[in-house]
């Protein structure tokens, strides 16, 4: 993308944004810029006045008029841009909080499958350096054009009073060290992203390293199999390489640093110093005229190249937060059905064939098969035979390769993503739980306690939450509160199965419920299982098949296809089948 369309582009996205929040920063911005302009001017203007007044009448009321009108003018114009900036500040943190929020809601709302992507968590962290790391975000963007402002009016008066003075070859002087520093800055600022560009990676590494050593349940495993070793050595290759590329980056920039102030001190200033005292001692400006150009110049010096700086900056801000604008503009193709759900009644598979994103081999191979209203099904299968990645196809996290899924007759992707889900309730398999109260976990849709209480009840933790102090109130573990409790993996299970239960879905999955529940607290599950779910369509998942029997059919995959289907009773008759072998040889180890 070119310089200009990538400036467009960052105008066109961000500054309705800041319209929408805070209109009145525009203002404040034109109007700190013609304060700062103005108080050049009077640096530039007001010494000359003085020393011209020294050197004729020296009247002194005059002197003390000009006197006190450049100190108060100052003064007054230090005191408003001041007041003016702080107000530019805080609209400008007011606009940040709201970029941020804007890409926690992009990744909370994305397709689930790009999650699974290394190119989109590229994507966002890029997005988050170029907002955060980079550029200061939004305050770059209000930063850079209050300068580009204030640093152009300037630059327009300052020149004005050169050419009025007639003294035309120190702005080409000026103009020679601008370009110079100017292409230094430029291969700077390349330098720099370049750099940055290579720390993108990294810091993802490096971040992956801290959350697992900062991870309780990662510290168990690091400590039991002595993996500090492990980490510690690939960290320090990371390190290696990243301290390589700091070091060439280091010498680099500070050459171009060096090469600039000298270029600039004895080029652009000593030439401009000279020129003015030439032209004083040919008297063809006097005193007062060499102090108001040599202050001028050094303005005028200042401001073009901050001008040019800025914007080379604003550019190369502009190509950073590329990467946030591509995020926020990145489209669903899950969620684009507008279709109305009242009740979801039958769920059906036909041809369903599926690969992950960037895998070959099919995990689900044109395979089919119906759940209808109410019925409780249980779907077994070896490890790895597409169980689970059934169930993120129903919850449309990923879309499939062929087939169709049909909701009540209907595909899947035609119906309103979130009222869809509003109609599902799933236990993960690897379920998460979050640093919150009990209460926060469960009643998420709204605040029942008595329905709080009954599901609760029904995933039998009923009695644990009434012996706590604070009951339903408890935080789980110490993140947000130091009496919090850590519950042991049962029991975080069966807040699981509590949050399922109070969303009253209609339709309820349940993909290794009870894996970390003891004998007893499965079987009280099993034996109240019709209690638990309710009359609604249920899809079971278990490795132990003795929670099969009280399901109304079951559905046996097998090397990514359905290879069985019946009751408890009917699988059982055929010795052959995968079902009877899986729960004899199961059934071995009870007796």
């Amino acid at each position: 993308m070119n310089k200009l369309k990538s400036i467009k582009r960052n105008i066109k996205f961000f500054l309705p944004i800041i319209f929408k929040l805070c209109p009145v920063m525009i203002f404040l911005i034109l109007f700190v810029s013609l304060l700062e302009s103005g108080q050049n001017i009077l640096w530039i203007i007001m010494p000359k006045e003085i020393i011209e007044e020294l050197s004729g009448d020296k009247n002194i009321n005059y002197l003390i008029a000009i006197v006190l009108v450049f100190v108060i003018s100052n003064f007054v114009i230090g005191i408003v841009s001041n007041i003016t900036s702080s107000l530019i500040n805080y609209y400008s943190q007011k606009t940040g909080v709201y970029i941020s929020k804007m890409i926690n809601e992009k990744i909370m709302s994305v397709d689930y499958f790009q999650l699974e992507n290394p190119e989109f968590k590229d994507l966002v962290s890029r997005s988050q350096k170029g907002m955060y790391d980079y550029t200061n975000g939004i305050y770059e963007i209000i930063y850079d054009l209050r300068y580009l402002v204030s640093n152009v009016i300037t630059i327009l008066s300052v020149v004005g009073i050169v050419i009025f003075s007639k003294q035309y070859i120190i702005i080409l002087i000026s103009v020679i060290g601008i370009i110079v520093n100017t292409l230094i800055n430029k291969t700077s600022l390349s330098i720099q992203k370049n750099f940055d560009d290579f720390f993108i990676r990294y810091d993802l590494r490096l971040n992956y390293y801290n959350c697992t050593i900062f991870n309780n349940q990662a510290q168990k495993e690091l400590r039991v199999f002595n993996c500090k070793d492990m980490i510690f050595s690939t960290s320090n290759d990371e390190n290696k390489k990243a301290f390589y590329h700091y070091k060439k980056h280091t010498r680099k920039s500070q050459f171009l640093w060096t090469f600039e102030g000298f270029f600039y001190t004895f080029f652009t200033r000593f030439l401009t110093m000279a020129f003015l005292v030439y032209a004083c001692t040919k008297n063809k400006i006097d005193l007062a005229t060499f102090t108001m150009l040599f202050t001028a110049i050094e303005t005028l010096d200042s401001s073009i190249f901050n001008f040019i700086f800025n914007l080379q900056r604003y550019v190369q801000s502009c190509n950073y937060q590329n990467a946030f604008i591509d995020l926020m503009e990145l489209k669903s193709v899950l969620k684009c059905g507008d279709r109305h759900i009242d009740e979801l009644k039958s769920i059906e598979f036909k041809n369903v064939s599926f690969k992950y994103p960037g895998t070959e081999k099919n995990i689900l191979d044109n395979v089919s098969f119906k759940l209808d209203n109410k019925e409780k099904i249980s779907l077994v299968g070896l490890n790895g035979s597409g169980k689970t990645t059934i169930i993120k196809l129903l919850c449309r996290f990923f879309p499939i390769d062929s087939g169709e899924i049909l909701i009540n007759g209907i595909n899947i992707e035609d119906y309103n993503y979130e009222e869809y889900l509003k109609k599902i309730a799933v236990v993960f398999q690897d379920y998460y739980i979050i640093s919150y109260s009990i209460k926060s976990n469960i009643a998420i849709i709204d605040d029942n306690q008595d329905k709080l209480y009954d599901c609760l009840r029904r995933a039998q933790a009923l009695d644990l939450v009434l012996g706590l102090e604070k009951k339903e109130y408890t935080y789980i573990n110490k993140w947000f509160d130091k009496a919090g409790i850590n519950f042991s993996g049962g029991e975080m299970q069966k807040f699981a199965i509590a949050r399922a239960l109070y969303k009253d879905c209609d339709f309820m999955v349940m993909d290794e419920p009870t894996s970390a529940l003891d004998p007893k607290a499965e079987a009280e599950i099993y034996y109240h299982f019709n209690d638990i779910v309710g009359k609604k369509l249920t899809l079971f998942i278990s490795h132990r098949l003795s929670s099969c029997i009280f399901s109304d059919r079951i559905i046996v995959i097998d090397g990514n296809k359905i290879v069985e289907e019946g009751t408890h009773k009917e699988l059982m008759k055929n010795k052959d089948s995968l079902y009877y072998k899986m729960f004899t040889a199961q059934a071995e180890y009870y007796k």
